[in-house]
């Protein structure tokens, strides 16, 4: 961790999701429905975000990886407490941000997918570059999320993928739980709709037990 960087809020600061989607963020579309779902979790008690890697950019993981870090700054600097969602690839994306700012009290992954490329077909790889690259980076920070942070992530899943390994959604030492759902881009979908509330729960309680 920067020894630079701010300070975590105060523990009771107000409550920000901020949501990492996956190779779908290209498609203008699918951003304005998960948006909007996401949006639709603030009656629930948290403010929310979207973050897009932008995966097939001619960019770093490394470089996504500090837009991303300069985004949660800018909340945490108003005050808010932040926690991470990230669905398929970025699942990816917001374990490597919690390796990097492990104050944060939360991190939820949907249906992701953040290790063994070789899974993965090549012509994806080569066109979704920042995705190859974080295939081959998160296992090694993986190692650096001890038992404490690894209780702080919520790992959904579908009873059956169908695009990603199912055990390559788990986490361990997470809280892995299955969806009664099959298929992946329908688990993603069903999870910010219809487990909602979950996520939020799991996040405000890792909130408060930090206080």
């Amino acid at each position: 961790m920067n020894p630079n960087r701010r300070a975590a809020p105060a523990a009771r600061a107000p409550l920000r999701v901020v949501f990492v989607p996956g190779l779908g963020d290209r498609l203008g579309w699918l951003v304005h429905l998960q948006r909007e779902a996401v949006r639709a979790w603030r009656p629930l008690g948290v403010r929310t975000a979207m973050f897009r890697v932008r995966w097939s950019a001619d960019v770093s993981f490394e470089d996504r990886l500090d837009a991303l870090d300069r985004f949660v700054d800018q909340f945490e600097a108003r005050g808010e407490r932040v926690a991470l969602v990230g669905a398929s690839a970025g699942a990816g994306a917001v374990l490597a941000a919690f390796a990097r700012r492990p104050h944060l009290p939360a991190v939820v992954i949907i249906a992701g997918k953040f290790q063994d490329p070789e899974d993965i077909a090549d012509q994806v790889l080569d066109h979704f570059g920042v995705f190859h690259q974080s295939l081959h980076t998160v296992p090694g920070l993986l190692g650096s999320l001890g038992p404490e942070q690894r209780a702080r992530v919520l790992a959904l899943r579908s009873a059956r993928d169908g695009v990603v390994d199912d055990e390559d959604t788990a986490l361990e030492g997470a809280v892995n739980e299955t969806m009664r759902i099959v298929g992946h881009v329908t688990a993603i979908g069903y999870a910010l709709t219809f487990r909602a509330r979950r996520i939020v729960q799991f996040v405000r309680q890792q909130a408060a037990s930090r206080i």
